[in-house]
């Protein structure tokens, strides 16, 4: 159970990784026709911000494969951050009305993802590191 518990994390982290990290960055690098309104600039400063930290945590995500036997925190982490979106969708669900097929897919498998980070994180006590020697 140990390799493929390990397997199944450092792939789950992967893709997940690279969903955030290629969009973030192509998001914060989009040229945009050039605007003189102060809050026109202010929302797409805010939005390359946010671009930003997204690409940010995809690149975590996909560092945290590398060195998963020490990312037991960063990965309980990412579980929490996944648990405050899938709040914020499901508060838009019942506040805002029912988004469409692709947006509800993205709730479910962020629900799963952060389950699965929060619930099956790599084990704290490095039992891992002696699936080398086996």
């Amino acid at each position: 159970m140990r390799k493929l518990h390990k397997w199944v994390l450092t792939v789950l982290l992967f893709i997940f990784g690279l969903s955030l990290l290629v969009p973030g960055l192509v998001e914060m690098f989009t040229l945009t026709l050039a605007v003189t309104d102060e809050r026109a600039i202010s929302q797409i400063n805010q939005s390359r911000a946010l671009h930003g930290m997204m690409a940010g945590l995809g690149l975590l995500s996909c560092m945290a494969c590398f060195y998963l036997e020490q990312a037991r925190i960063l990965v309980m982490g990412i579980g929490f951050t996944l648990v405050l979106v899938v709040v914020g969708r499901l508060y838009s669900l019942f506040i805002d009305g029912l988004p469409d097929k692709v947006t509800f897919f993205y709730l479910v498998i962020e629900t799963f993802l952060a389950l699965f980070f929060l619930f099956l994180p790599p084990p704290a006590n490095g039992e891992w590191q002696t699936d080398r020697y086996q």
